[in-house]
């Protein structure tokens, strides 16, 4: 009898610290500042298919980032490319938002291309 009397007390202690823990989780994560928003322009010459052009900017049309990609036409048509802009414009800003500097021909958008992008996380177009 005061085997299961202790086992409940630490099963109820534990779901306790549990909870608390759940609950203090979920305020840390209502407090975090939101990303901030922007838009993505893509330019390519489908004549001369030489490379694209990708510039990233704030919702105040702020240009924050510039990358040029020589041999590669992105295709703004396709639902894995615009997920993978977006993926690389949440990573400009929060680099834009950090920093406050422009960057040029950096490599956000061929290093996510190689590592590639969790779908779920960027579907939707929410910029």
């Amino acid at each position: 009898m005061k085997k299961s009397g202790i086992c409940s007390i630490r099963t109820l202690v534990l779901t306790i610290l549990l909870l608390n823990l759940t609950a203090t989780l979920i305020k840390a994560q209502s407090r975090a500042e939101p990303v901030p928003k922007g838009f993505w322009v893509v330019e390519t010459n489908a004549k001369i298919p030489a490379g694209s052009v990708i510039r990233f900017y704030t919702e105040d049309a702020r240009l924050v980032y510039e990358e040029h990609m020589e041999k590669t036409c992105l295709d703004i048509k396709r639902r894995k490319t615009v997920v993978l802009l977006n993926a690389a414009l949440d990573e400009a800003l929060i680099n834009w938002n950090i920093t406050h500097r422009q960057q040029n021909n950096g490599n956000i958008v061929a290093d996510l291309k190689k590592r590639g992008v969790d779908d779920h996380l960027y579907a939707g177009g929410k910029h």
